[in-house]
């Protein structure tokens, strides 16, 4: 009975850490990707990929029970990451 209890508080504790340090990697990615494409001044989908980032975001905080903040922020740097990475046509 008491290993069991262990390895649920241990799952318990996992989950928690993972959660609590995602948001932090995922800011460093998005960041680093960032700073990669900005020397290139080039025509993108940064504007429009801040909005549908932001949509989305409040729709899987919604979905998943995070704080909205979270899920605002998280989505709308997610979505200028892409749009950064998309170039338009002429």
């Amino acid at each position: 009975m008491s290993s069991t209890l262990l390895l649920v508080n241990e799952v318990r504790l996992m989950k928690d850490f993972i959660l609590s340090a995602l948001p932090f990697v995922i800011i460093g990615l998005c960041l680093a990707i960032i700073f990669a494409n900005v020397k290139k001044k080039k025509d993108n989908y940064c504007s429009e990929g801040m909005c549908i980032g932001m949509c989305l975001g409040v729709a899987v905080s919604t979905f998943m029970n995070i704080s909205m903040g979270l899920g605002i922020s998280l989505g709308m740097l997610i979505g200028e990451t892409v749009g950064i990475l998309i170039e338009k046509d002429k």
